[in-house]
């Protein structure tokens, strides 16, 4: 596993270049209570419970009753970052409670199994319950050619390692917003599964205090989950840049930074200039021979311009897309 620390805060590729293989990522796509199975199936299509735990569907239209209700409800009060729905879990219990190292895991189906060799850019959004007593650091992700569902299994899944992580120390906090989690993945060959929950025992986790006045069934901590997102980096950095001469730029769309890198000759020398959609200037870098730039971007989201400028060379633009 290799992981980029700048790159997987920055991509999420929503355009038909770079496509999400996480089959009903933002969980919009319901089971009609009718043809509703029930657990380890969750109340919508490609997602189950991993092991015993109870994982949570939500909507802000219920339809069954493994459905529950958004944005308000047991664990607490959030709207769905996409959609009108969103799945939770437990990651953690206080030691007091009946079950040790109690947790809650969602697994979902990809569309194709990665390939060999091929860094794949992975992201999911988590929000805080509120109405919980703990918020914790551990969350992540992992990847599996077959299902690791275990239904005797109602404890950390340690045999696991999670080739994603949120980074041990960061605790997440916010309970009114989604915080991004994610990461770069060198597949291994034919992964079919991802399962997103905490893989950790509690020794090897983080805790603080949320809420002290918590109800007693909720002396633990609960993330609320939505936009979980699986992109083919190898294969989208190349289709997105097949109109550019003078190089690279990758991500697009992009978050926090994006990359130009130039195939200039030594004698070769130009600037990148980086403006909005009515061709106002945001920024401006020099460009010479061999330099990777990584270009900030602290904006709003929407439609950028790109314009890069080589001596001697008719100008390129592009749109950037900034999520």
């Amino acid at each position: 596993m290799k992981k980029f620390l700048i790159i997987v805060l920055c991509f999420v590729a929503l355009n038909s270049n770079a496509q999400n293989l996480v089959i009903n990522p933002s969980f919009e796509d319901t089971i009609p209570c009718g043809s509703y199975q029930g657990p380890p199936q969750l109340p919508c299509s490609s997602w189950f419970w991993a092991s015993s735990g109870s994982s949570d569907f939500f909507s802000e239209q219920p339809n069954c009753m493994y459905t529950l209700s958004a944005p308000s409800n047991f664990a607490g009060f959030q709207y769905a970052r996409t959609g009108i729905a969103y799945s939770g879990l437990g990651t953690y219990v206080a030691p007091f409670t009946a079950i040790p190292e109690y947790r809650e895991y969602i697994e979902g189906v990809l569309a194709d199994t990665l390939k060999a060799g091929h860094i794949y850019c992975v992201s999911f959004y988590v929000s805080a319950a509120d109405r919980c007593k703990f918020i914790t650091d551990a969350i992540g992700a992992y990847f599996s050619v077959d299902s690791i569902y275990e239904p005797l299994n109602n404890s950390a899944l340690s045999n696991f390692l999670p080739q994603i992580n949120n980074p041990s120390g960061n605790i997440i906090s916010d309970t009114l917003g989604w915080t991004l989690v994610s990461g770069t993945y060198t597949a291994q060959g034919g992964e079919k599964y991802i399962t997103i929950g905490n893989f950790y025992g509690d020794n090897n986790m983080n805790i603080d205090s949320l809420n002290n006045n918590a109800p007693l069934g909720n002396s633990g901590a609960y993330f609320f989950i939505d936009d979980v997102s699986v992109i083919d980096c190898t294969v989208g950095i190349g289709e997105v840049n097949d109109n550019l001469s003078s190089g690279k730029l990758y991500p697009n769309p992009a978050t926090k930074v994006v990359y130009f890198e130039n195939n200039l000759s030594e004698k070769e020398n130009g600037t990148l200039q980086l403006m909005d959609i009515t061709g106002r200037e945001m920024a401006s870098y020099k460009l010479n021979k061999g330099n990777l730039l990584a270009i900030p971007t602290p904006y709003a989201r929407g439609v950028y311009l790109v314009k890069i400028n080589i001596t001697g060379k008719p100008t390129e633009t592009v749109k950037l897309i900034l999520e």
